[in-house]
């Protein structure tokens, strides 16, 4: 119940050179259906070359009209 929720998820995925991108979902907490409000998407590419990523990645609204936000994403290659 907050306009800036703060997760701290730490998940763990299985992903192969030739995946390029990956794709991140936002969606509401309704009781009822959950409705996608925003879409983000990271190049693996950067992730591959540097090891890791660490940056603000921005939301775009439905249609690409603005940006509705930001999430800040790290990934680390182990």
């Amino acid at each position: 119940n907050t306009h800036e929720p703060v997760w701290n998820e730490r998940l763990v995925f299985n992903i192969h050179p030739e995946d390029d991108t990956i794709h991140f979902d936002v969606y509401d907490a309704d009781v009822g259906d959950k409705d996608l409000i925003e879409t983000g998407k990271v190049k693996l590419k950067n992730v591959f070359d540097d090891g890791k990523f660490d940056d603000w990645v921005k939301l775009p609204a439905h249609l690409d009209l603005s940006v509705r936000g930001e999430i800040h994403v790290t990934m680390n290659l182990q």
